[in-house]
């Protein structure tokens, strides 16, 4: 059955909850003082904890959430990405043309450059940077006419015929390479990656949190789903009881109308009709309460109040046993309560990590190389590279040292934070061990009382009859035939109490072992990547 189909199909087919009643085509009717539902619809467990998933808000939120860390993880990469740069400059500098400027000076400076480079941060901590530039330049002299005749007049007299240029192109090319290392504070991955791996234990954690959220979405409606049960098995106990006492009412006017015993008879009869019926009423109304409650918690709408849900799995225990050992062994390993707080300890460690880094003084390295080439042109500045005409190379080392407690004290509430982890952690493995314990002994006491009241309800049907004759000789009154049959009701509410306890039980177990996700199969784990 398909998981919409539970309610949208099956819903408006299902049988009437009462012989003959009928549902009201008036919109204008009356509304009735007893229970609105008047029809019933059979529900599988594990189809509605399929609804539930589906269409849970809680779980929702929790995808959405596991969702962002993912995303948020993936991101945090970007810090040890290689990072392309590309730059282009224009520049002029130059003198008035009113303002005299000294002969042969340059009076305008016009550069023209380009960069491309490749950097990264390195997980030791350092960066690394590689560049190649090319540069233009053309500056202008000034060369007044005084100067050149002079000039001129120069070179005739010396047999020269070469005369200053006013303006002057100058090609340079350069390939670098920068790297800068702390040596003391910041080296090293703990550091450098500390965000990253922060970003992804959030993400395992996100995870995790998921899977938390659906199991306890399961335990909660497991436990729903046995109350309603219980309660619907109430309802026909009681209706059964209403049955005894009016068949005895039935009897008791049978034995009035033969003169074995007198009107008053009917009094204790009457008083247990009026009884039982309120208690029918009243499980009925919890009936109702309990379906639109689990009905909540699994995201179906509220509307047809009209209908209620009776759970259709059969209202006995099952064959599980559970070893107090064997659980606490396993959820120790594999419940998700404590799972999380070891995820939230290694964030903490990551941050102590941090934190003890920053009390380490300052001490970076730095190294630049590079080679230079000029040319007439860009092509002749490039290919001067390839000769290493020129170079240049420098090393550098700096330190400095924080002189307040700052970062003595940040440390300190680093690791204080990690320990208070340690005393939750060792605070929710007792928890869960007693939750163990309990609800083991739960499963069991559970068993017991079944077989008790079986063994009860026995002997109370026996003495249910055994005081029913003895009323048909007279030797007994309808007072203790009523007693009789409020023991039987006892013993049968009490063998559905303890049924309901052991699912419940077991429900726990599951959810504190961390099986309840694989035992009614419901995956909430990301969809793995390509």
């Amino acid at each position: 059955m398909l998981a919409l189909a539970l309610w949208s199909l099956v819903a408006p087919r299902v049988a009437l909850a009462q012989p003959g009643a009928q549902p009201s085509d008036d919109d204008d009717a009356e509304p009735s003082d007893g229970p609105e539902a008047q029809a019933v619809l059979p529900i599988h467990i594990d189809d509605l904890i399929d609804v539930a998933v589906r269409l849970s808000p809680d779980l929702a939120r929790a995808r959405n959430d596991r969702t962002v860390a993912g995303h948020t993880a993936a991101g945090e990469h970007r810090s040890q990405a290689w990072i392309f740069a590309a730059n282009v400059q224009y520049s002029r500098d130059a003198t008035a043309d009113h303002v005299e400027a000294p002969p042969y000076s340059v009076v305008a400076d016009d550069k023209l450059s380009g960069t491309i480079g490749l950097s990264r941060n390195l997980p030791t901590g350092g960066s690394l940077q590689f560049q190649l530039g090319v540069q233009h330049s053309t500056s202008e002299y000034n060369i007044t006419d005084t100067l050149q005749q002079q000039l001129a007049q120069s070179q005739s007299q010396t047999g020269g015929s070469q005369m200053p240029d006013e303006f002057m192109d100058q090609n340079v090319a350069s390939l670098s390479v920068q790297l800068k290392q702390p040596l003391a504070r910041g080296f090293g991955p703990d550091v450098a990656l500390a965000g990253q791996k922060k970003a992804e234990l959030a993400s395992t954690e996100s995870t995790i949190k998921a899977q938390l959220a659906a199991e306890q979405l399961v335990r909660d409606l497991v436990t729903g789903y046995w109350e309603l049960a219980y309660a619907a098995y109430e309802v026909d106990v009681r209706q059964q009881s209403l049955e005894l006492a009016k068949k005895q009412d039935d009897l008791t006017h049978e034995q009035m109308r033969a003169g074995s015993v007198p009107t008053s008879a009917l009094h204790a009869v009457e008083y247990q009709i009026a009884t039982r019926s309120a208690a029918l009423l009243a499980s009925q109304l919890v009936v109702e309460k309990q379906s639109l409650e689990l009905r909540r918690q699994a995201g179906l709408e509220l509307g047809q109040r009209a209908i209620v849900m009776k759970p259709s799995e059969p209202f006995e225990i099952g064959e599980e046993e559970f070893d107090v050992d064997d659980v606490l062994a396993r959820s120790r390993v594999a419940n998700r309560q404590i799972a999380t707080i070891e995820i939230e300890k290694k964030i903490a460690e990551v941050d102590a990590n941090v934190a003890r880094d920053q009390r380490k003084p300052q001490v970076d390295l730095s190294f630049s190389g590079a080679l230079i080439g000029q040319g007439e042109d860009t092509g002749g500045s490039l290919s001067g590279l390839a000769g290493g005409d020129n170079f240049q190379v420098s090393v550098g080392l700096s330190v400095s040292f924080e002189l307040s407690g700052a970062a003595r004290r940040q440390h300190m509430a680093a690791e204080i934070k990690k320990h208070r982890l340690d005393i939750d952690r060792a605070d929710a493995e007792r928890q869960i061990e007693t939750a163990v314990v309990t609800a083991v002994h739960q499963v069991t006491a559970a068993r017991a009382r079944v077989a008790l009241s079986d063994k009860a309800i026995e002997m109370a049907e026996e003495n249910v009859r055994a005081e029913r004759s003895n009323f048909l000789v007279n030797r007994s009154t309808n007072f203790q035939v009523m007693q009789r049959q409020d023991e039987l009701i006892q013993a049968r509410l009490d063998r559905g109490r303890a049924i309901a306890d052991y699912h419940e039980a077991v429900a726990e177990l599951q959810f504190l072992s961390g099986l309840i996700l694989q035992q009614y199969r419901v995956n909430v784990r990301p969809a793995s990547r390509g």
